[in-house]
Protein backbone atom coordinates (compact mmCIF):
# COMPACT_ATOMS: atom_id res chain seq x y z
CA UNK A 1 0.00 0.00 0.00
CA UNK A 2 1.55 3.28 -1.16
CA UNK A 3 1.92 6.01 1.53
CA UNK A 4 4.26 9.53 1.90
CA UNK A 5 6.91 8.56 4.95
CA UNK A 6 8.84 12.08 3.43
CA UNK A 7 8.10 13.11 6.73
CA UNK A 8 8.85 10.40 8.88
CA UNK A 9 12.56 10.05 6.94
CA UNK A 10 12.88 14.00 8.26
CA UNK A 11 13.53 12.94 11.17
CA UNK A 12 16.53 10.98 10.88
CA UNK A 13 19.88 12.97 10.72
CA UNK A 14 22.24 9.70 9.52
CA UNK A 15 22.34 6.72 8.20
CA UNK A 16 24.12 3.55 9.15
CA UNK A 17 25.51 1.26 6.13
CA UNK A 18 25.45 -1.77 7.95
CA UNK A 19 23.81 -4.39 6.35
CA UNK A 20 20.13 -3.73 7.48
CA UNK A 21 18.77 -0.76 9.28
CA UNK A 22 15.27 0.52 10.85
CA UNK A 23 13.11 3.37 10.19
CA UNK A 24 11.22 5.26 13.45
CA UNK A 25 7.98 5.94 12.09
CA UNK A 26 5.50 7.69 14.41
CA UNK A 27 3.54 4.85 16.84
CA UNK A 28 0.29 6.65 15.68
CA UNK A 29 1.30 5.45 12.13
CA UNK A 30 1.20 1.74 13.14
CA UNK A 31 3.79 1.32 10.33
CA UNK A 32 5.69 -2.11 9.77
CA UNK A 33 9.13 -1.54 8.36
CA UNK A 34 10.58 -4.93 7.43
CA UNK A 35 14.98 -4.99 7.40
CA UNK A 36 16.06 -5.69 3.69
CA UNK A 37 19.79 -4.68 2.79
CA UNK A 38 21.00 -1.38 1.92
CA UNK A 39 23.41 -0.92 -1.35
CA UNK A 40 25.74 2.20 -1.93
CA UNK A 41 26.28 3.63 -5.27
CA UNK A 42 28.93 6.67 -6.40
CA UNK A 43 26.58 9.73 -5.45
CA UNK A 44 25.00 8.30 -2.68
CA UNK A 45 23.17 5.77 -0.97
CA UNK A 46 21.11 3.52 -2.59
CA UNK A 47 17.81 2.43 0.12
CA UNK A 48 16.32 -0.80 -0.68
CA UNK A 49 13.21 -1.52 1.84
CA UNK A 50 9.75 -1.90 1.79
CA UNK A 51 7.01 -0.15 3.65
CA UNK A 52 3.77 -2.10 4.75
CA UNK A 53 1.16 -0.62 6.28
CA UNK A 54 -1.85 -2.85 7.86
CA UNK A 55 -5.07 -3.17 6.23
CA UNK A 56 -7.69 -0.43 7.18
CA UNK A 57 -10.73 -1.80 9.13
CA UNK A 58 -13.72 -2.09 8.30
CA UNK A 59 -15.67 1.02 9.83
CA UNK A 60 -18.24 -0.08 11.63
CA UNK A 61 -21.69 0.46 10.68
CA UNK A 62 -23.20 3.66 11.91
CA UNK A 63 -25.67 2.51 14.19
CA UNK A 64 -29.81 3.32 13.09
CA UNK A 65 -31.53 5.84 15.52
CA UNK A 66 -34.83 3.69 16.64
CA UNK A 67 -37.41 5.68 18.34
CA UNK A 68 -38.56 3.59 21.05
CA UNK A 69 -41.99 3.72 22.62
CA UNK A 70 -41.62 4.87 26.12
CA UNK A 71 -44.45 4.55 28.42
CA UNK A 72 -44.39 7.56 30.75
CA UNK A 73 -46.27 7.96 34.57
CA UNK A 74 -46.91 10.09 36.68
CA UNK A 75 -48.32 10.38 39.87
CA UNK A 76 -51.53 10.51 39.02
CA UNK A 77 -51.33 7.52 36.55
CA UNK A 78 -49.53 5.36 38.69
CA UNK A 79 -53.40 5.04 40.55
CA UNK A 80 -54.59 3.03 38.14
CA UNK A 81 -53.50 -0.50 38.34
CA UNK A 82 -54.19 -4.29 38.25
CA UNK A 83 -56.16 -5.75 34.88
CA UNK A 84 -58.10 -3.60 32.54
CA UNK A 85 -61.68 -3.44 33.08
CA UNK A 86 -65.15 -3.77 31.22
CA UNK A 87 -67.81 -0.93 32.81
CA UNK A 88 -71.84 -1.78 33.55
CA UNK A 89 -73.71 0.51 31.27
CA UNK A 90 -77.05 2.25 31.63
CA UNK A 91 -78.42 3.96 29.02
CA UNK A 92 -80.77 7.11 28.91
CA UNK A 93 -82.34 7.12 25.57
CA UNK A 94 -84.61 10.12 26.03
CA UNK A 95 -81.25 12.19 26.60
CA UNK A 96 -78.41 10.24 24.73
CA UNK A 97 -76.67 9.59 28.03
CA UNK A 98 -74.77 6.83 28.84
CA UNK A 99 -74.03 5.85 32.50
CA UNK A 100 -70.95 3.88 33.72
CA UNK A 101 -71.69 2.23 37.27
CA UNK A 102 -68.24 2.05 39.11
CA UNK A 103 -65.96 3.22 36.14
CA UNK A 104 -63.56 4.41 39.32
CA UNK A 105 -63.09 2.82 41.94
CA UNK A 106 -63.16 5.05 45.61
CA UNK A 107 -59.49 4.57 46.06
CA UNK A 108 -58.92 5.96 42.56
CA UNK A 109 -61.47 8.69 42.85
CA UNK A 110 -59.83 9.65 46.85
CA UNK A 111 -55.87 9.80 45.35
CA UNK A 112 -57.23 12.71 42.16
CA UNK A 113 -58.95 14.97 44.80
CA UNK A 114 -56.40 14.68 47.00
CA UNK A 115 -54.30 15.82 44.00
CA UNK A 116 -56.07 18.44 42.67
CA UNK A 117 -56.47 19.65 46.26
CA UNK A 118 -52.53 19.64 46.35
CA UNK A 119 -52.26 21.31 43.13
CA UNK A 120 -55.42 23.98 44.11
CA UNK A 121 -58.27 26.04 42.66
CA UNK A 122 -58.97 28.55 40.54
CA UNK A 123 -62.81 30.27 41.22
CA UNK A 124 -64.87 30.66 38.42
CA UNK A 125 -68.03 33.32 39.00
CA UNK A 126 -71.26 33.98 37.02
CA UNK A 127 -73.93 35.43 38.85
CA UNK A 128 -76.58 32.93 38.71
CA UNK A 129 -75.01 31.28 36.26
CA UNK A 130 -71.52 29.46 36.76
CA UNK A 131 -70.40 29.47 40.54
CA UNK A 132 -67.05 26.92 40.77
CA UNK A 133 -63.39 26.34 41.40
CA UNK A 134 -61.81 23.97 38.84
CA UNK A 135 -58.24 22.80 38.02
CA UNK A 136 -57.44 21.94 34.73
CA UNK A 137 -54.27 18.86 35.04
CA UNK A 138 -52.75 18.40 32.18
CA UNK A 139 -50.97 14.80 31.94
CA UNK A 140 -51.19 12.27 29.09
CA UNK A 141 -50.58 9.49 31.64
CA UNK A 142 -53.64 10.41 33.27
CA UNK A 143 -56.02 9.84 30.58
CA UNK A 144 -54.41 6.84 29.42
CA UNK A 145 -55.02 5.21 32.78
CA UNK A 146 -58.56 5.93 32.60
CA UNK A 147 -58.78 5.51 28.38
CA UNK A 148 -56.90 1.72 28.82
CA UNK A 149 -56.98 0.55 32.44
CA UNK A 150 -60.58 1.64 33.04
CA UNK A 151 -62.15 0.13 29.76
CA UNK A 152 -63.20 3.60 27.91
CA UNK A 153 -61.10 2.76 24.92
CA UNK A 154 -62.76 -0.87 24.89
CA UNK A 155 -66.56 0.34 25.77
CA UNK A 156 -65.97 2.89 22.67
CA UNK A 157 -64.23 0.33 20.42
CA UNK A 158 -66.93 -0.25 18.02
CA UNK A 159 -68.38 3.56 17.75
CA UNK A 160 -67.49 5.26 14.45
CA UNK A 161 -69.08 8.96 14.09
CA UNK A 162 -68.88 11.46 10.85
CA UNK A 163 -66.48 8.48 9.59
CA UNK A 164 -64.21 9.05 12.45
CA UNK A 165 -62.93 6.53 15.21
CA UNK A 166 -62.53 7.11 19.01
CA UNK A 167 -58.61 7.35 20.05
CA UNK A 168 -58.33 8.68 23.31
CA UNK A 169 -58.77 11.26 25.83
CA UNK A 170 -57.82 14.98 25.12
CA UNK A 171 -55.00 15.60 27.56
CA UNK A 172 -56.62 18.19 29.33
CA UNK A 173 -58.91 17.01 32.24
CA UNK A 174 -60.46 19.49 34.24
CA UNK A 175 -61.57 18.43 37.87
CA UNK A 176 -64.61 20.81 39.36
CA UNK A 177 -65.45 21.81 42.61
CA UNK A 178 -68.66 22.50 43.69
CA UNK A 179 -68.93 24.38 47.33
CA UNK A 180 -72.43 25.33 49.32
CA UNK A 181 -74.15 27.71 46.69
CA UNK A 182 -72.55 26.82 44.06
CA UNK A 183 -73.75 26.17 40.83
CA UNK A 184 -73.47 25.44 37.31
CA UNK A 185 -76.44 26.99 34.86
CA UNK A 186 -78.26 25.20 31.81
CA UNK A 187 -75.53 24.85 28.93
CA UNK A 188 -74.40 22.25 26.34
CA UNK A 189 -70.94 20.95 25.93
CA UNK A 190 -68.72 22.27 22.96
CA UNK A 191 -66.61 20.33 20.77
CA UNK A 192 -62.78 20.57 20.73
CA UNK A 193 -60.68 20.94 17.69
CA UNK A 194 -57.04 19.88 17.76
CA UNK A 195 -54.43 21.78 15.40
CA UNK A 196 -53.20 17.63 14.38
CA UNK A 197 -57.16 17.24 13.18
CA UNK A 198 -58.29 15.03 15.92
CA UNK A 199 -62.04 16.66 17.25
CA UNK A 200 -64.03 15.80 20.36
CA UNK A 201 -67.02 14.20 19.88
CA UNK A 202 -68.17 13.35 23.62
CA UNK A 203 -68.17 14.33 27.28
CA UNK A 204 -67.07 11.99 30.00
CA UNK A 205 -68.12 12.98 33.47
CA UNK A 206 -67.45 11.42 36.42
CA UNK A 207 -68.11 12.20 39.82
CA UNK A 208 -65.30 11.63 42.21
CA UNK A 209 -67.71 11.65 45.55
CA UNK A 210 -71.18 11.22 46.07
CA UNK A 211 -74.24 11.98 48.37
CA UNK A 212 -74.96 8.63 49.86
CA UNK A 213 -71.40 9.24 51.63
CA UNK A 214 -72.89 12.11 53.65
CA UNK A 215 -70.19 14.42 51.35
CA UNK A 216 -72.47 16.95 50.19
CA UNK A 217 -76.24 17.74 49.87
CA UNK A 218 -77.86 19.03 46.68
CA UNK A 219 -75.74 19.10 43.67
CA UNK A 220 -77.98 16.91 41.13
CA UNK A 221 -76.83 16.43 37.48
CA UNK A 222 -79.85 17.74 35.41
CA UNK A 223 -80.36 16.67 31.78
CA UNK A 224 -82.86 18.18 30.03
CA UNK A 225 -85.17 16.75 26.76
CA UNK A 226 -87.75 18.58 24.29
CA UNK A 227 -89.59 15.56 24.51
CA UNK A 228 -90.00 15.29 29.06
CA UNK A 229 -92.11 18.13 31.32
CA UNK A 230 -88.99 17.34 33.52
CA UNK A 231 -85.35 16.80 33.62
CA UNK A 232 -83.37 13.71 34.17
CA UNK A 233 -81.62 13.87 37.50
CA UNK A 234 -78.55 11.69 38.04
CA UNK A 235 -77.83 11.45 41.48
CA UNK A 236 -73.71 11.85 42.37
CA UNK A 237 -72.13 8.26 43.38
CA UNK A 238 -68.71 7.60 43.57
CA UNK A 239 -67.13 6.83 40.31
CA UNK A 240 -70.26 6.89 38.42
CA UNK A 241 -69.62 8.36 35.00
CA UNK A 242 -72.14 10.18 32.47
CA UNK A 243 -70.90 9.73 28.74
CA UNK A 244 -73.16 12.27 26.01
CA UNK A 245 -72.41 13.73 22.99
CA UNK A 246 -70.94 17.09 22.17
CA UNK A 247 -72.54 19.60 20.25
CA UNK A 248 -75.48 19.40 18.24
CA UNK A 249 -76.20 16.24 19.74
CA UNK A 250 -75.92 17.89 23.55
CA UNK A 251 -78.83 17.65 26.04
CA UNK A 252 -78.93 20.56 27.73
CA UNK A 253 -77.71 20.66 31.05
CA UNK A 254 -76.74 21.78 34.69
CA UNK A 255 -75.61 21.08 38.20
CA UNK A 256 -78.09 22.15 40.87
CA UNK A 257 -76.69 24.31 43.20
CA UNK A 258 -74.66 22.82 46.24
CA UNK A 259 -76.70 22.89 49.70
CA UNK A 260 -74.04 21.33 51.88
CA UNK A 261 -70.05 19.93 52.09
CA UNK A 262 -68.36 19.88 48.72
CA UNK A 263 -69.08 18.18 45.50
CA UNK A 264 -66.29 17.10 43.02
CA UNK A 265 -66.15 16.10 39.43
CA UNK A 266 -63.56 15.13 36.77
CA UNK A 267 -64.46 16.19 33.19
CA UNK A 268 -62.75 15.03 29.91
CA UNK A 269 -63.48 15.26 26.38
CA UNK A 270 -63.35 12.09 23.81
CA UNK A 271 -61.18 12.60 20.80
CA UNK A 272 -62.00 11.03 17.59
CA UNK A 273 -59.69 11.14 14.44
CA UNK A 274 -59.39 9.30 10.75
CA UNK A 275 -59.69 5.37 10.84
CA UNK A 276 -56.17 6.01 9.00
CA UNK A 277 -54.70 8.16 11.83
CA UNK A 278 -55.79 5.73 14.53
CA UNK A 279 -52.31 3.94 15.03
CA UNK A 280 -50.85 7.48 15.72
CA UNK A 281 -53.08 8.19 18.80
CA UNK A 282 -54.28 4.70 20.60
CA UNK A 283 -52.97 4.17 23.79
Amino acid sequence: MAGDISAGLSNISSLSTADTMCIGVPAERRTHVLPLKVGQGVDGIRLDFEVKFPKERPKPPTPQKTVEKITQTSALSLVFAGPRRFPESVYFREVDCVGLTRFLSGYECAQIIDFAEGQGFSRQHRHNQLQLYWQDILDPCLCQGIWSVCGLGEFLGSVKIDGMVPCGLNDVVRIQKFMPGDLSGRHTDQPVRRKDGRVSKYSLRVFLNGMGEGSFEGGLSAFHASSRRHPVLFEPEVGLALLYPQGDGCAVQEETQVLRGCKYVLRADVLFCKPEDHHKYSC
